[in-house]
């Protein structure tokens, strides 16, 4: 892998580290779409979308939110799915 790439990836695990937060990558996308459909069927709520011309072909993006509490999805055709947020909702 590209040290850059790794560098920065490293950087923000430790962010994400220090803020009580936690990042799952590389998530098959049929079990990121379960996932997905799982948060929403019980309680979470869709805050935001990403619409743009490219979604859910090259790119997607959703954030949930529940009672406080946010979440967010995302997913691209290289890498899959990656979920981030408070490492207790993960």
């Amino acid at each position: 892998m590209n040290p850059v790439v790794t560098l920065g990836r490293k950087t923000v695990d430790l962010k994400f580290k220090a803020l009580g937060l936690k990042i799952i990558q590389d998530i098959p996308t049929d079990d990121f779409n379960h996932i997905l459909d799982f948060h929403l069927e019980n309680g979470w709520i869709k805050t935001y979308e990403y619409d743009g011309f490219d979604a859910w072909i090259d790119y997607g993006k959703i954030k949930l939110s529940n009672a406080g509490r946010k979440m967010k999805f995302e997913w691209d055709n290289w890498s899959e799915g990656e979920i981030s947020g408070k490492a207790k909702d993960i």
